[in-house]
């Protein structure tokens, strides 16, 4: 079941991606992963919405806008069209896609960077999260890393 999302008046709903994508999404964004350890931590642990809290929306997206500048071109923009593609919106008779593939630009005018970094966040957060924590749980030797060996 995908996960629900309320962001600037609408709801969205955020994808899985193929498995190829989070194999080629996790390539992009290995040299940022240290800096989202935060942010996937605080996603998970819930509590009040981040959408509500713009304080915490800032410390939430900043890491990953901060690693987003970083990247080359070409790997930014298949890191924001990757998630986007995996994103829809709720309308009167069901779900949109938000993301023009072959355009590569938002379905809807309203969509700006300040929509789609969240949403690229919670794409990456649902698609790649088990996988970097299972990456962290083995690197920090606990019981269940060292009895599986």
């Amino acid at each position: 079941m995908a996960l629900e999302i309320d962001l600037n008046g609408h709801r969205y709903s955020i994808g899985k991606l193929s498995a190829k994508q989070q194999f080629h999404m996790s390539r992009r964004i290995a040299p940022i992963v240290p800096t989202l350890i935060p942010v996937f931590v605080r996603l998970a642990a819930g509590g009040k919405r981040i959408s509500e809290d713009p304080g915490g929306m800032a410390d939430v997206l900043q890491p990953l806008a901060d690693g987003l500048a970083a990247m080359k071109d070409e790997d930014a923009e298949y890191v924001l069209d990757t998630c986007m593609q995996a994103v829809q919106r709720k309308q009167e008779h069901g779900w949109a896609n938000v993301w023009s593939a072959s355009q590569r630009v938002p379905m809807f005018q309203d969509i700006d960077l300040a929509v789609m970094l969240p949403l690229a966040l919670r794409v990456i957060t649902e698609n790649l999260g088990p996988f970097i924590q299972g990456l962290l749980t083995s690197q920090t030797g606990s019981p269940e890393a060292t009895q599986a060996g």
